[in-house]
């Protein structure tokens, strides 16, 4: 069963409705739990080239406030099976902030800042055994304004899955490096997040997908810069219209 276009947009306000409906105090980002709820929607464009939106909603969890949200515009382009780039651009909004205001944030929607980047990325996937599989990415994202711990950031990531026989269940666990580079600090590695989860299809041969995921990110040697340490968990949805 393929979702209609029309149903997809009642799926995407029903969440972006809810999200505004909490409140949203300011406070910079905290190093506690939170919870984080995402919409993908991918198009096909043509055979190799496919356009994607996708929206993220971050708060924190006890007391449930709001921490940032992130919508990105992206166009993925296969090379061959299995191997893609893309290009994007991302908008992130973070609740006002002295630090932020400093950096030269922009002001965004709902008393927010906001913080642009464009990015590139390159990624493949090749099995390992029958049903499990390793893919990598490498992505490069360049950030305005300028922020303090880096202008410039490039990541690595490596997901490991498993698929289930006879089921669409698909666990994983992922692992991602950030080098940072230009900020106040000195160059180098310093973040690092773990990330094991499960995906599945709800409604099965659907075009509608579901994950729910735990991350545990750590950063570390930002000089007189406070490191940004936090646990998450996650869900998204995400859907792909032909």
């Amino acid at each position: 069963m393929n979702l209609t276009k029309s149903q997809i947009k009642k799926t995407i306000t029903i969440v972006v409705f809810s999200f505004f409906s909490l409140s949203m105090n300011s406070q910079d980002l905290t190093n506690n739990l939170k919870l984080w709820s995402g919409v993908n929607v991918s198009y096909g464009i043509n055979d190799n080239l496919t356009g994607k939106l996708s929206q993220l909603f971050a708060f924190n969890a006890s007391p449930t406030t709001y921490s940032f949200s992130q919508t990105k515009l992206s166009l993925s382009y296969k090379i061959k099976r299995r191997i893609y780039v893309e290009g994007g651009y991302v908008r992130g909004l973070f609740n006002d902030s002295n630090s932020l205001r400093n950096q030269g944030a922009t002001s965004g929607w709902f008393n927010t800042l906001a913080v642009d980047r464009i990015s590139g990325s390159f990624s493949f996937k090749h099995d390992l055994v029958k049903r499990l599989s390793l893919s990598h990415e490498i992505e490069f994202q360049y950030f305005f304004p300028d922020l303090d711990k880096y202008k410039t950031r490039t990541t690595y990531s490596t997901r490991l899955g498993y698929n289930v026989k006879r089921s669409s269940l698909s666990p994983y666990i992922e692992s991602m490096f950030y080098y940072y580079q230009g900020g106040i600090i000195s160059n180098g590695i310093k973040r690092f997040r773990l990330k094991p989860g499960i995906s599945f299809k709800p409604i099965k041969n659907s075009s509608m997908g579901i994950s729910i995921y735990y991350i545990y990110q750590n950063e570390f040697k930002t000089d007189q810069l406070p490191d940004n340490d936090y646990s998450v968990i996650g869900t998204n949805l995400s859907f792909k219209i032909k």
